[in-house]
């Protein structure tokens, strides 16, 4: 009997399953179970690929005293998007509704969060200019991180850049927050020397819970970027005055905790950007344009399959007349190549080679808290999750 009410239970969404959870004991402990979060987070990454969602966050930008032009304002809006069947052939005004999931003020604090943001099996990742939050938009858990007294990536003022990051440690089960710090900064290159700190999810310790990696980067990485995790894998790039020494990009082995450096594509020109991603947690993927950007590259890796022993796969080259995108999603994970410009999601027809917009997230509406003005919006492909978020 417990078998079937765990089959079923885990082929609800997050919603209706926390209104259960009170209704019954035994409902409750099913629920709370790892081995089943764990299972409910696989039917999701299921529905997934069958049907493709999207988290939106809307940045309404707002003035400050201290600087000339609006920056995005302290409230994080976490929205859904969902690609709903047959919109590949029919207009973005027919599927332009956003679903709210979760919203949270950081206006006590006077913090000003930037426009980056990852996500990690139902976990958002962002940071503000003077900290770092996780947020579970499905379950509307969030939690704000302690400070570091090594945290020194100085930006303008008195605000810090953060160079980190959120992935899932596939021994331990747990996630895991990275964040880099300066040992010691130089002009000269090869004098600068980085060190990182982790801080495990519900790993206790309160304000003690960084923890200095013993091992530090070969190379230091680029002080403001947040890196993508890909299964027990946390990438970044390199910093700019290092990315002449070593062709490749940083990587930290989240159950090791040890680092190392992934090789780039050989046909990649490195003079040109490129952008990583990552699909599915399962394959991490570079794009870049030509030089008269009228093509786009996509590379991937498949570190699911093959871990870090294995070669990139070249695996599309489409005619994009624009700059640089985001790829969100590519065969087998879908059956189409889904991309990110600008303020619009968009599709291109493998078979047609036809580039459709699916999304204008300008004219979206967001729904749960009314008419907002947005000029920049934050997406990522979304599975929502019963993934607890602690200290």
């Amino acid at each position: 009997m417990e078998d079937m009410v765990t089959e079923i239970l885990v082929r609800l969404p997050v919603k209706s399953l926390l209104r259960f959870k009170p209704a019954c004991r035994a409902w409750q402990a099913i629920i709370d179970d790892p081995v089943f979060i764990r299972a409910h987070l696989r039917r999701s990454a299921s529905r997934w690929e069958q049907s493709h969602s999207f988290i939106i966050n809307p940045h309404s930008m707002v003035r400050v005293p201290w600087d000339r032009w609006p920056v995005p304002s302290n409230r994080y809006r976490f929205h859904q998007w969902q690609l709903q069947r047959g919109t590949t052939t029919t207009s973005p005004r027919n599927n332009n509704v956003a679903t709210f999931l979760h919203a949270k003020d950081l206006s006590d604090d006077q913090q000003f969060y930037t426009t980056e943001f990852t996500h990690r099996d139902g976990l958002v990742f962002s940071t503000t200019t003077t900290s770092l939050h996780v947020f579970n938009p499905a379950t509307r858990d969030a939690i704000t991180l302690p400070t570091s007294s090594r945290s020194n990536l100085m930006g303008g003022g008195r605000f810090n850049y953060h160079c980190s990051g959120l992935g899932l440690d596939q021994r331990t089960g747990m996630y895991k927050v990275v964040q880099a710090f300066f040992r010691f900064q130089s002009m000269e290159p090869a004098e600068t020397k980085m060190g990182m700190e982790v801080f495990t999810i519900g790993g206790g310790g309160g304000g003690a819970g960084w923890r200095e990696i013993t091992s530090d980067p070969p190379y230091p990485a680029k002080r403001f970027q947040i890196g993508v995790s890909v299964c027990g894998y946390m990438f970044w790039r390199f910093s700019e005055r290092h990315t002449k020494l070593e062709r490749g990009i940083l990587h930290l082995s989240l159950e090791e905790e040890e680092f190392g450096i992934t090789g780039l594509p050989d046909e990649l020109d490195t003079d040109n950007s490129f952008l990583l991603d990552e699909l599915l947690g399962r394959d991490l993927c570079v794009s870049a344009s030509n030089t008269s950007c009228t093509m786009l590259n996509i590379w991937t890796l498949p570190v699911a399959d093959e871990s870090l022993c294995t070669l990139w796969q070249w695996r599309y080259c489409i005619e994009y007349p624009w700059s640089l995108c985001s790829v969100m999603a590519l065969p087998p994970f879908s059956d189409e190549i889904i991309l990110l410009r600008g303020n619009n999601i968009c599709r291109y027809d493998l078979a047609t080679s036809k580039l459709k917009i699916l999304c204008r997230l300008d004219r979206t509406r967001y729904q749960g808290e009314g008419a907002r003005k947005s000029e920049l919006f934050s997406v990522m492909p979304f599975i929502e999750s019963l993934v607890r978020i602690t200290y």
